[in-house]
């Protein structure tokens, strides 16, 4: 199962917002007040009008990931490392004053993705030898946005944003799963696939006094179909078909200037999980909290920032992801639910609910800022068990299935004023 990367640290909330090289360093916290203006693209497009002239960005940043799944049961411990481990995350953004309040804005960015790869480590179910399942899953969705923003009042912004998203994904195993598998022994199931898809976004932002702002934000769906993408031997026998949506986003933001160098800002976002397409099945609706500080100094600036996040993952999954019938020779359904608890820890690495994050920017000259993050989640745990597999395969011992992630992230970026 791939997924968005809505967990605590790329999000505060979202890898959108909390990878680039300003905000990342605020956790997040920029869908009011942005410090760059790939923010604002990505972001809510209303704030696009507090950009004056030309300007535009370019970053870069480094997603480590340390997933590791620890299988109790028949077989006694036998623990996973996921190879997937690191990502580098571009961004880039542009806006341009048009005149008469209105503001442009366009750029391109890493909006989705990660993933879990145990092809070199098999998970095996109940920890037992010859039972080995290479899970791997890999979502990348590329993003380019062109947004538009009009200020309609002295203290009232609207925005609207498209989007066209590409996307990649893997989905199932790769390499011979064990041959105690009870269903069969079967090799690898995934396919490389990709697909195009759209969303659009609405923002507004409104100042309600001299150092206070406040601002709302929603987010569209936006939907691949990844054909043929894995296969299965069960009746009828072939490769499938997964849709597969990043849900909708709401978004509802204040900033405060504590006085002219100190600007404070705090940002809800829901993602509503419950209603998308893949998603559901093992995922519920998320609230995320972003806070996020900028203290300004010369030409100095120094950021520092809080996300916490509630937990996405359904407590009883689906008993299937989607339209899915099968993975290899494994039906899905499989004895209740167990299979898609061991997908919630082997191929879904979202539990962290805490992160930190601190940022450094310097004016290089008048038109030029250097800006730089890092932020680490903190490690966490969860944990699934398969009464239903055990009684099914007879294990004489309850087996339990842990996930532990623990994720951190640098980055830097120059952006440019005319």
């Amino acid at each position: 199962m791939a997924y968005q990367t809505v967990f605590a640290l790329p999000v505060g909330a979202n890898m959108a917002i909390s990878m680039k090289p300003a905000s990342g360093g605020m956790s997040g916290a920029a869908f009011t007040m942005p410090q760059e203006v790939s923010a604002a693209v990505f972001g809510n497009p209303a704030t696009l009008t507090q950009f004056s002239g030309t300007q535009f960005g370019l970053g870069a940043s480094i997603l480590k990931i340390e997933l590791e799944n620890t299988q109790t049961g028949a077989g006694g411990t036998n623990v996973s490392d996921s190879i997937a481990d690191n990502y580098v995350i571009p961004d880039f953004g542009f806006s341009n004053q048009i005149g008469e309040g209105w503001v442009i804005g366009a750029g391109v960015q890493v909006g989705a993705g990660l993933g879990a790869d145990f092809r070199d480590d098999p998970v095996r179910v109940g920890a037992l030898a010859g039972t080995e399942l290479p899970f791997t899953s890999e979502l990348l969705s590329f993003n380019a946005n062109l947004s538009i923003a009009k200020q309609i009042t002295p203290s009232t912004s609207i925005g609207a944003t498209a989007t066209v998203g590409f996307g990649l994904l893997q989905l199932g195993t790769t390499g011979e799963s064990g041959p105690d598998i009870p269903t069969g022994q079967f090799g690898g199931t995934t396919a490389s696939v990709h697909d195009t898809g759209a969303r659009f976004s609405l923002g507004i932002t409104q100042q309600v006094s001299e150092t206070i702002v406040l601002s709302a934000l929603y987010k569209s769906k936006l939907k691949y179909e990844f054909e043929d993408v894995t296969f299965t031997t069960v009746a009828p026998e072939g490769f499938q078909t997964l849709t597969v949506e990043q849900p909708a986003e709401y978004v509802l933001g204040a900033a405060m200037h504590l006085s002219p160098l100190w600007l404070v800002e705090i940002d809800i976002q829901r993602n509503l999980w419950g209603d998308a397409s893949t998603y559901q099945d093992i995922y519920e609706d998320q609230t995320i909290f972003m806070l996020g500080t900028q203290y300004t100094l010369g030409d100095w600036r120094f950021r520092l920032g809080y996300s916490h996040q509630s937990d996405q993952f359904r407590e009883e999954p689906n008993n299937s992801i989607n339209s899915l019938h099968g993975l290899g020779s494994i039906p899905l359904p499989f004895v209740g639910n167990d299979l898609i608890k061991i997908v919630q820890t082997a191929s879904a690495p979202v539990v962290s609910s805490d992160s930190l994050s601190l940022g450094i920017g310097y004016n290089i000259s008048s038109s030029a800022r250097i800006d730089t993050f890092a932020a680490y989640s903190f490690e966490e745990s969860l944990t699934r068990n398969t009464p239903n597999v055990d009684a099914a395969l007879g294990l004489p011992a309850s087996s339990s299935y842990r996930a532990d992630v623990a994720l951190w992230a640098v980055g830097v970026g120059v952006s440019f004023t005319f």
